[in-house]
């Protein structure tokens, strides 16, 4: 239940970041759209190293 969680704020987050570049690229501001982009792929790694592995009983 925790890695689902996790994968959904991941999801929320990068979601988030890459539409906010889409949009701000589609303007023609390529500034924006980098600084947008860049943090949300770097949530998408560092979260998806750091999820929880799963339970082996």
């Amino acid at each position: 239940m925790v890695r689902l969680a996790v994968f959904l704020t991941v999801l929320a987050l990068v979601l988030t970041g890459v539409t906010a570049s889409a949009l701000a690229f589609s303007h023609g501001h390529i500034d924006a759209g980098i600084a947008f982009l860049w943090p949300a792929l770097a949530i998408a790694m560092v979260l998806g190293i750091a999820m929880p592995g799963r339970q082996r009983t």
